[in-house]
């Protein structure tokens, strides 16, 4: 009888040590969890806490350039400015004018100069032989000189990184589309644009901007048919007044 007083003495202990581990362990694992990343219900980690750069009720001014990388006959470099006015954190109305500037490509030289073939050498009305048979465009192409565009801005990310944990900057990735006149040497034709970039904030007033833009509009002779052009620009953007006002 004492060694079975014993032995259930011994198992409710054991018992007692196994539930007090348990109950720690939980307690553990729970703190563990509420204090990941990302988990809204760790304090001042909650995605409503303020922001440290605001753009509601602020005026923006960027001065940037770019470059048109995709156009088969034609380089392009611009320089462009922005006014944007930011309704909210999310949404702002942009008006933009950019001035390209263009030359014509290698390609076009290398379709005026295609030789002829010497086995079926042709010839002209007065019987000169012909040694030149490349293609020369004529009209020449017609580069757009200047653009008028509207734009809607809407900005749903926000965040901040880390430069080899001494420096935070903030940014905004932005999404923007809109609309305009596309004013070439010999034409003028209205076009659209989309496109996608972001804004790393220096400090209350300063930001880098980078934008990858799709241009969509007809060109003029000699190819009159509607063309896609992408422009990848950054640009130097400047925030009036200078510091936000403090969120209630």
């Amino acid at each position: 009888m004492k060694h079975i007083r014993i032995f259930l003495i011994q198992g409710l202990l054991i018992c007692a040590t196994l539930s007090g581990m348990t109950s720690v362990g939980y307690a553990q694992d729970q703190n563990d969890a509420e204090n990941q990343i990302g988990n809204v219900r760790r304090e001042g980690i909650d995605v409503v806490q303020n922001r440290l750069f605001r753009k509601t009720g602020r005026h923006e001014f960027t001065l940037g350039g770019g470059v048109v990388f995709d156009n088969p006959f034609l380089q392009y470099a611009m320089a462009d400015m922005h006014y944007t006015y930011h309704f909210k954190e999310s949404i702002g109305f942009e008006g933009n004018y950019a001035r390209a500037f263009s030359w014509n490509k290698p390609l076009i030289d290398d379709l005026a100069n295609i030789p002829c073939d010497p086995a079926n050498t042709l010839y002209t009305a007065g019987n000169v032989p012909v040694t030149d048979c490349g293609v020369t465009l004529n009209p020449s192409p017609d580069p757009f000189t200047n653009l008028y565009i509207g734009n809607i801005i809407w900005s749903p990310i926000y965040g901040k990184f880390s430069i080899f944990s001494k420096k935070i900057l903030h940014f905004d990735i932005f999404l923007i589309a809109g609309a305009g006149l596309f004013q070439a040497e010999r034409s003028k034709n209205f076009g659209f644009n989309v496109g996608l970039g972001t804004k790393i904030h220096l400090n209350d007033w300063a930001s880098i901007r980078i934008d990858l833009k799709n241009y969509t509009v007809k060109e003029g002779a000699p190819f009159n048919h509607i063309v896609n052009n992408r422009l990848l620009s950054v640009g130097l953007s400047l925030f009036l007044p200078p510091h936000p006002k403090q969120e209630s």
